[in-house]
């Protein structure tokens, strides 16, 4: 009890208030580095696993952009025990920043094995927080488009940023694959995949193309059997389906491999009446990422850490 009531009143000399308290309370303040020390040293005894990462995440957001209040308190519960804000406290200290913070006190101590947790935000709820017309499947694509372009990757700080760059770009490539998923299913997996490489020639001023192989991809799929739209569509057909006894995403990359070879094949004889002439070493990123669309769409293609942003039309190989 003598330990408990000296903790008690350095908490209240030392950060101006008793973590301690049995009513619920919230309050703004502001915490200096040694008060958030002070907390993490005396007051965070039933918390989960510190995650340095996690730390190193703030202190480089405060470093870049200063501390910025956004009203999640850091809670205590009813016996002065930290409940939420270790990693905030750690990266005040880290940056010796002094912070303007809610303080929550109170928390029933079986809140966090009880209560369903806070559904985490994702980069897709910063977009349509933002743009309510975006939808879940246009997300998906922003992020196939960024992935493919091994460049950024989709965040929450830079959600809207890109989903701004992007998205008339994406509804334009939506508009010319979304006909074809209406009528076919076997590729509906990679409809999104389908969709970035539209978005990503539309960028590029390529969006005839797309129309091209969507038109006889889809004849491809809904002929009779035995019959085909073209040379082109039928092997990429046929060689997608031989050679994706692999990983999901492994798939994910031969379909993007495949489409961008299919639009190389089409910009030299628009009719689709041409081989798809690869085997499937020759769908690796080390092989593509020397030629073609594939290239076009890498943000970095001669890999200097530059990135390469092309206006509608460009083609950088003329």
């Amino acid at each position: 009890m003598g330990r408990k009531n000296s903790l008690l009143e350095k908490g209240e000399e030392v950060l101006g208030f008793n973590p301690i308290s049995k009513s619920a309370k919230t309050f703004i303040t502001e915490l200096s580095p040694d008060q958030a020390q002070h907390i993490l040293d005396f007051f965070n005894n039933d918390n989960r696993k510190l995650s340095k990462a996690q730390v190193n995440a703030i202190a480089k957001s405060i470093n870049k952009d200063g501390w910025m209040f956004d009203g999640q308190s850091i809670t205590f519960n009813v016996d002065g025990n930290l409940t939420e804000g270790q990693h905030r406290l750690n990266a005040i200290v880290n940056t010796e920043t002094v912070a303007k913070v809610s303080i929550s006190l109170g928390v029933i101590t079986s809140a966090f094995t009880k209560c369903a947790p806070a559904k985490p935000r994702t980069a897709a709820d910063e977009i349509q927080r933002k743009d309510p017309s975006a939808t879940s499947s246009d997300c998906t694509t922003l992020r196939q488009i960024l992935k493919r372009r091994q460049g950024d990757q989709l965040t929450m700080k830079n959600a809207i940023e890109k989903w701004d760059k992007w998205k008339l770009y994406i509804r334009a490539g939506n508009k010319l694959v979304d006909q074809f998923f209406d009528k076919v299913s076997e590729h509906r997996s990679w409809a999104r995949t389908y969709a970035a490489w539209a978005s990503l020639m539309v960028s590029i001023g390529q969006a005839e193309i797309v129309d091209t192989f969507m038109d006889l991809i889809q004849q491809e799929f809904l002929k009779p059997n035995g019959q085909s739209a073209s040379c082109l569509t039928k092997e990429f057909r046929e060689f997608f389906r031989t050679n994706s006894e692999m990983s999901s995403s492994e798939r994910t990359a031969l379909m993007w491999s495949l489409l961008c070879i299919c639009g190389d094949r089409l910009k030299k004889e628009p009719t689709g009446e041409i081989q798809l002439g690869v085997v499937q070493a020759d769908c690796s990123h080390e092989k593509m990422k020397s030629k073609g669309f594939y290239r076009k769409f890498l943000d970095d293609p001669q890999e200097i850490g530059n990135y390469v942003y092309y206006k509608p039309g460009f083609d950088p190989d003329e």
